[in-house]
């Protein structure tokens, strides 16, 4: 046994021998009747990893199709490159749905994945919005400060409340890294124990820092839009967020009613289903068949059509826009240098990539950005 498992059995087990009887993990129902098929000759554990997989595939191809449009059409890399990665959460929750389905025994160590594209999504979307606020004549007074046009807009510290927003929001990322890692480790070495809520094991622990984690970063969020309404109006702003996050959203509900109905003894292990198929497989099942959606969902909310016309030609190409877009750099920098810098960065890289021709008169922002939106160098 190794030393890392005995710690983390003292922590989350008491020796108190009258209290020994609160550390034992329930023993999960697991039997049932055999298996017998469930359409042709296919169990129903083979029927959905072949379901899950295909609607996988699906939602893979139609992202990766997004993808490509934007990839091709690169005119606006400082918006376009978070774009990419809002809509990458949907072939990265459509696999681990399907990964999961098909390795039912192992979807306790895989389910977690899903908050970490979660996260990832989430914090390129309040880039975004800051970008679409910025793109608006006047809005860098209401976003840094009052007088920040004048005094030279990324002067100077950022605003407690703009701070606030940004940490709340990117916390997502290592908490939902370290959920994910702490959730493997527990259930490798039996201290987990998701069929109880006591405090002796780690998943209460796990489940309330992920749920505090979970609700912080999308409140910031809203806050952010419910703040900014006024400029974010013309960018559809609430279908792109609901287009992306209902993903988690939704499957946070399904496991949530299936887990009652399993509890109450509504869905048990049958002649089709085995304790696994209905506690994990089945959630992840149902959430694989509804990437197909959202994927379509996704091309609708970030149409490619706005950084096309006559005037926009593309700054990059679809290779340099790949590596721009798996370029963490400027997520991993905020932690460290605020969100000050990281915004002043992104209306530089605008100018230097040129992401729309500059307009004739000198001084002039590009088209589509206020005289406040490009500050010159």
């Amino acid at each position: 046994m190794s030393a890392a498992h005995l710690v983390l059995r003292k922590l989350f087990h008491d020796n108190d021998n009258k209290n020994s009887s609160k550390a034992v993990c329930p023993t999960e129902n697991t039997q049932g009747p055999d298996i017998v098929p469930f359409v042709g000759n296919l169990t129903f554990h083979s029927f959905a990893s072949i379901l899950s997989g295909a609607c996988a595939a699906a939602s893979l191809l139609i992202a990766l199709t997004i993808i490509a449009l934007h990839a091709i059409n690169y005119s606006n890399p400082i918006q376009q490159r978070q774009v990419i990665r809002i809509i990458l959460l949907v072939p990265w929750v459509a696999i681990f749905a399907f990964l999961t389905v098909w390795q039912s025994g192992a979807g306790e160590y895989l389910v977690e994945s899903l908050d970490f594209g979660c996260a990832i999504a989430i914090s390129a979307f309040l880039l975004l919005l800051c970008d679409f606020v910025l793109s608006n004549k006047g809005s860098s007074d209401e976003l840094f400060g009052e007088g920040a046009s004048r005094r030279g807009q990324f002067r100077g510290e950022s605003p407690v409340w703009l701070k606030r927003t940004w940490y709340l929001v990117l916390q997502f990322i290592p908490v939902s890294i370290i959920v994910w890692a702490a959730t493997c480790i527990t259930v490798a070495t039996g201290i987990y124990c998701g069929a109880s809520n006591s405090p002796h094991f780690a998943h209460i622990w796990i489940s309330v820092i992920k749920m505090v984690s979970t609700i912080a970063a999308v409140l910031a969020v809203l806050k952010f839009y419910k703040r900014m309404k006024a400029h974010l109006a013309p960018h559809n702003v609430f279908l792109k967020f609901f287009a992306f996050k209902g993903i988690i959203g939704l499957n946070v509900l399904q496991t949530f009613i299936i887990n009652i109905l399993v509890g109450n003894g509504t869905i048990a292990p049958s002649k089709y289903l085995t304790y696994h198929d209905i506690k994990t497989g089945l959630p992840s099942l149902i959430l694989a068949c509804e990437m197909p959606i959202f994927a379509a969902l996704l091309f609708v909310a970030f149409p490619v059509s706005v950084y096309k016309g006559e005037q926009r030609g593309p700054a990059a190409g679809p290779l340099v826009a790949l590596v721009q877009t798996f370029d963490m750099r400027d997520l991993g920098s905020a932690f460290v240098r605020g969100p000050m810098r990281l915004l002043r960065e992104q209306q530089w890289g605008m100018e230097r990539q040129s992401s729309f021709p500059l307009a004739a008169e000198e001084g002039l922002p590009p088209a589509g950005y206020g005289r406040e939106g490009l500050v010159r160098v």
